[in-house]
């Protein structure tokens, strides 16, 4: 389960819970952990979407989704997590 994309989905469905400063941080984080991975799951851009406001079109949902497809990971799993 990764870390960032779960913070991503805590915002989402908790707007007021993070301040930006952990927002920053969490997409600061991915990108390093995107570049040492190389990896596909986008998840950088995923947790950068919220960081600059960018979600007005739809980014992290659409982020979202490229992660779960590239990863096979369940989304409901994540929810489920977060719901413990």
């Amino acid at each position: 389960m990764n870390k960032h994309i779960l913070l991503v989905i805590d915002h989402q469905l908790n707007p007021d819970k993070y301040t930006k400063a952990q927002l920053e941080d969490n997409a600061l984080a991915a990108y390093v952990a995107d570049a040492a991975y190389d990896a596909a799951s986008h998840v950088s851009v995923c947790a950068n979407a919220y960081y600059y406001d960018d979600d007005d079109d739809g980014d992290v949902e659409y982020w979202l989704n490229e992660y779960f497809e590239r990863s096979g990971e369940n989304k409901d799993d994540y929810i489920m997590e977060l719901n413990k």
